[in-house]
């Protein structure tokens, strides 16, 4: 399984559920997590990445920086990860 099949995967599941899933690209800034999920007035950055492979340095910068925004910053590298972002999509 390859990281683009986990990205159609999590993109399937946020629409099915009535989220956004969209594409983040921020010319000039490295690092930006690969989507931005919204669903029910929650925020969840998501960096996606093949099984078993690790972000890089500036990658786990950029997620630091969003979460001392107070932002949810995820890795998913498994279909399984996905439920994890469903959830904090979710959260009560």
């Amino acid at each position: 399984m390859n990281e683009r099949t986990i990205e159609h995967q999590l993109k399937k599941a946020i629409e099915a559920s009535g989220g956004l899933c969209w594409k983040l690209v921020c010319p000039g800034t490295t690092g930006v997590p690969d989507r931005i999920c919204l669903m029910r007035n929650r925020v969840v950055f998501v960096e996606l990445k093949a099984p078993g492979k690790q972000p890089r340095p500036i990658q786990v910068r950029r997620m630091n920086q969003l979460r001392q925004q107070g932002f949810t910053a995820l890795v998913v590298d498994s279909i399984d990860g996905i439920q994890e972002v469903l959830d904090a999509l979710s959260a009560a």
